[in-house]
Order: structure tokens, then C-alpha cells, then sequence
């Protein structure tokens, strides 16, 4: 095939009132999931987490909590 970007594709579909079709994503399917690690000390198991907010000036703002 060739290497054409998708949104350039999809824009041009658009214009000529062509239907696309967009191919759904498959999921990955784990047949038996591992379980969760259960820590045995302090400070063996950390977690992460992203979060976000908004300034009163509108500004926008991301964490990266660990």
C-alpha cells in the first residue's frame, strides 16, 4: 500500500461527499490476567497518577502525582 496520511485521506473524502469507512480498533484480549502483587514492606508498591486543573486566568495545568 501507500503511505498516505489518514487525515489528508479523510479530508479529501470529505470534500468529494464520499463515504469512509473507519475501521474499528481491536482490542487486545488477555486470556488469563495476572493478579495484583501484594507488597510486603513500606514503600514497595507506589502508584502514579496525571492530573489537571484550570487557573482562574484560564490557564490549564497538569501534575504528575507519584
Amino acid at each position: 500500500g501507500y503511505g498516505w496520511n489518514h487525515k489528508r485521506v479523510y479530508r479529501i473524502y470529505r470534500e468529494l461527499e464520499l463515504n469512509l469507512r473507519i475501521k474499528p480498533r481491536k482490542r487486545i484480549v488477555r486470556e488469563k490476567p495476572e493478579p495484583l502483587a501484594v507488597p510486603e514492606a513500606i514503600n514497595q508498591c507506589w502508584s502514579m497518577d496525571f492530573m489537571h486543573d484550570q487557573l482562574s486566568d484560564g490557564r490549564s495545568y497538569r501534575l504528575f502525582n507519584v
